[in-house]
């Protein structure tokens, strides 16, 4: 198992509405937080496309990928629009 899946991570109840994330998943390091939806955003590369994914937090979701966050990112690599 990754170590970094196996680090503590934030509780949806600390997580702000539009904020980046430094964490894990399948397919992505940072992610932003959309409280309204419950989900985090995140760009994905697949065969040469570009475009935004959505994915669970942990508490929300127990067998498929989820979004893993570990820290508040305060300057994230692209801006991360909530509908691509």
């Amino acid at each position: 198992m990754n170590k970094l899946r196996e680090k503590p991570f934030l509780a949806k109840e600390n997580l702000e509405h539009g904020k980046y994330y430094k964490g894990i998943c399948r397919n992505a390091e940072e992610a932003r937080w959309n409280a309204d939806e419950q989900k985090f955003y995140h760009w994905r590369f697949k065969f040469g496309h570009r475009f935004v994914e959505t994915i669970k937090h942990p508490e929300d979701e127990k067998h498929y990928d989820v979004f893993y966050p570990h820290e508040l990112l305060l300057t994230p690599t692209k801006e991360v629009p909530f509908h691509d």
